[in-house]
């Protein structure tokens, strides 16, 4: 394998301006923590309430698609912690009834109560507090940049590694609700708005353009040098799939492909990464985009697209490093630079260069 040295990351400054003053405190969102579900246990051992009734309704309900009309059903725990099929949600919880006779459950509540199960369950709560602080920043202006383009979805955000990962009440530490707490309010700006905070786990030693990978051309989603290999702990990554697996992945995802007879990476981005893949079956060659072809097999069985790929035998073998699609904040770059000593305000003028910060109700 071939992989491009990297340089010690530049610290790229901007004016940073924080406004003293505290965040809207009504501000929501809806996040969907469960899709497409035959039954939802809800569970309070201090008893339920079903909005509209101010009887609570016992320590246990149990919805299916029949228990549950054209309206949605909103439940939420007297004690403010619902078990929803074995995990706890604080707020709201409401279940939807969709087209396909299924269930849609959304969990509404308070942004920052929300922020305080998604730092600890996207970094580990033990690291470096200033990383945990650029991640609560990240986590903020991202979810609230999804509810500003949500539009008419029932629901702002997912609870998945496709938006941020949430765990609920049982994903609260006591680090990670201090970092919510210190940076209460504060999101990422660019000219005044709200920015997309793009995060992934590790780079590889180099974020990438957005506008390479995804077509979004966005001054503070370029590439920049960083520091994460320097104490990235799965530096390297190996994976081995069959060409009939990928082409059955391919086809899932709307791609008319037939028995692979050759896979290669037809283009790379400036940063390294598969900008495009080729893929060859007897009659045709069809070009994907790198980012799509590693969803199409899973984002959790490539980690990036940071790889190279070989036919061997029948299947196809991916060697690659970084884990998750290298646009914006890194995680564990951001844990070296805390390490190094500087602060939230730093982690993040360097990962997204000239944006700035702000407060919520300062907008």
């Amino acid at each position: 394998m071939i992989f491009k040295a990297f340089r010690t990351a530049a610290i790229i400054w901007s004016v940073v301006i924080v406004f003293p003053t505290a965040a809207h405190s009504s501000e929501t969102i809806r996040v969907a923590i469960a899709d497409n579900q035959r039954s939802v246990t809800l569970v309070s051992s201090s008893g339920l309430i079903l909005a509209g009734s101010p009887i609570h309704k016992g320590k246990k309900l149990v919805f299916g698609p029949g228990s549950v009309g054209g309206r949605p059903v909103r439940v939420r725990s007297v004690d403010d912690a619902t078990g929803v099929n074995g995990r706890r949600y604080r707020g709201w919880v409401e279940i939807r009834k969709k087209r396909n006779g299924l269930l849609l459950v959304i969990n509404e509540l308070n942004l920052e109560t929300y922020l305080a199960g998604v730092v600890a369950s996207e970094i580990p709560h033990d690291w470096e507090f200033e990383a945990l602080k650029a991640q609560a920043v990240a986590a903020r202006t991202y979810a609230l940049y999804e509810k500003r383009v949500a539009g008419n979805r029932s629901y702002h955000i997912l609870a998945t590694v496709n938006s941020q990962v949430y765990n609920g009440a049982d994903g609260e530490r006591s680090s990670a609700e201090k970092a919510v707490r210190d940076t209460q309010g504060i999101v990422i700006v660019y000219q005044g708005e709200i920015i997309p905070a793009f995060y992934h786990s590790n780079c590889g030693g180099q974020t990438e353009d957005a506008h390479e990978l995804w077509g979004i051309d966005l001054p503070y989603l370029k590439s920049v040098d960083c520091d994460c290999q320097e104490i990235v702990q799965d530096e390297l990554w190996e994976k081995r799939i069959s060409a009939t697996a990928v082409s059955r992945a391919l086809k899932r995802y709307g791609y008319p492909v037939g028995a692979i007879s050759d896979v290669n990476v037809a283009k790379l981005t400036p940063g390294g990464r598969v900008q495009r893949v080729a893929v060859r079956s007897a009659d045709r060659t069809i070009l994907v985009p790198g980012d799509t072809f590693r969803t199409a097999l899973g984002n959790t069985v490539i980690p990036s697209v940071f790889f190279e790929m070989e036919r061997i035998g029948n299947d196809i073998v991916f060697s690659g490093r970084g884990r998750g699609h290298g646009v914006g904040l890194c995680q564990w770059g951001a844990k070296v630079m805390a390490q190094k000593g500087y602060d939230y305000k730093e982690i993040l003028s360097h990962y997204y260069p000239g944006t700035g910060l702000s407060r919520l109700n300062e907008r």
